[in-house]
């Protein structure tokens, strides 16, 4: 699997039918599109990604009246239902890559206010080991429900953004959404 942009990943995750919260990808000049999704997926909070640009600005937490002021500056964006309004079920938020060679590279944090790239900037662990390391993958929480999701969408050798929740939540009713699956960028 390769995917080399956020279009793609969008696309993959999309295909390989991985959990998310709602979300859709609009472009400049489609308020109309955005008024539908909210009007479709009522909630307090809404999240705002730039997919135009690498690092783009990200919003976690936009309630649903400041939408149409909020998306002016992006050209390409998605919006979605944010994890801010599930926060007090939010267990991590992390970024994971299982090698098929059984190397392990995790990024973890357990602030629910944060997103996967603040996240990486405060940290509750971030640590490379191997699927033989039992005394450290015990210290991931949930680390065998998410081993468990990620062999099962065979999401080996992609990084994967997502997070962990302890009740099951979004479009698949799991307890991990994800974010963003990465290989080239």
């Amino acid at each position: 699997m390769i995917i080399k942009n956020k279009l793609e990943s969008i696309k993959k995750i999309n295909e390989l039918g991985l959990n998310r919260f709602p979300e859709q990808l609009f472009k400049k000049g489609e308020e109309d599109k955005v008024l539908e999704f909210i009007d479709k997926y009522p909630a307090d909070y809404y999240a705002i990604r730039d997919k135009s640009n690498f690092g783009g600005i990200f919003k976690l937490k936009v309630e649903k009246n400041m939408i149409l002021d909020e998306i002016k500056e992006y050209e390409l964006y998605t919006i979605n239902v944010s994890s801010i309004n599930y926060a007090e079920n939010q267990i991590m938020e992390a970024d994971i890559e299982i090698k098929t060679n059984g190397d392990i590279y995790v990024t973890i944090s357990k602030n629910p206010e944060a997103n996967v790239r603040d996240s990486i900037k405060d940290s509750f662990m971030s640590l490379k080991t191997n699927i033989f390391d039992d005394k450290i993958l015990n210290k991931i929480p949930d680390f065998d429900y998410i081993y468990s999701y990620l062999n099962k969408h065979n999401l080996f050798d992609v990084l994967v953004e997502f997070s962990l929740f302890d009740r099951p939540l979004g479009i698949n009713n799991e307890r991990i959404i994800i974010w963003e699956i990465r290989t080239h960028y």
